[in-house]
């Protein structure tokens, strides 16, 4: 008698989640205060660093179910776009994208959490607050797929992070990001 082959157990397929349509979903890459490069919760827009001075954290943003891209130029004063891509700017603060990816750069030894993206990106983030939307239900945070029990402002963005930030309707969060060029 044939004995079955023990198969390997394959990954889950991810399930795409539809990204929101309409003016709330879409979001500017910054406020009055990081469009004209003044201080932003004790953070300063400087001179880029050079990429050995940096690390870089996946951020995915999800309301009601539905994608909130974090766009290009966030922290980027007088950013030059080369399509959807920052090509340069004046300066940069302590965290900031490049593209519309959510892989959110920041500065070695920089206070690099989810409250000071969201300071540079000029959004609000608290317990029932994310963007523009609201809930009675908290924000909830997860880390490489683990939730977050503290406060979600405290959320640290380590390198190589994969970090998943939602308000309202849950979608299953994403342990890991396949960075452009390998882990970090």
């Amino acid at each position: 008698m044939a004995h079955p082959v023990a198969q390997p157990s394959m990954p889950p397929v991810p399930v795409p989640t539809p990204i929101g349509t309409g003016r709330r979903y879409r979001l500017p890459a910054h406020g009055p205060a990081t469009a004209a490069g003044r201080p932003v919760a004790g953070l300063a827009c400087a001179r880029a660093p050079g990429t050995a001075d940096t690390g870089v954290a996946h951020v995915e943003v999800f309301a009601r179910g539905r994608v909130l891209l974090i766009p290009p130029a966030v922290g980027v004063v007088e950013p030059r776009l080369d399509g959807a891509t920052v090509a340069g700017g004046s300066c940069r603060y302590p965290l900031w994208t490049d593209d519309p990816t959510g892989v959110v750069h920041f500065r070695h030894g920089a206070r690099a959490t989810l409250g000071s993206l969201f300071a540079v990106w000029s959004q609000p983030l608290g317990a029932g607050r994310l963007c523009g939307f609201r809930s009675r239900r908290s924000t909830v945070a997860y880390v490489n797929g683990v939730r977050w029990r503290g406060r979600v402002r405290e959320v640290p963005l380590h390198a190589g992070d994969e970090i998943v930030v939602e308000i309202g309707r849950r979608i299953a969060p994403h342990p890991t990001y396949l960075f452009p060029g390998g882990p970090v």
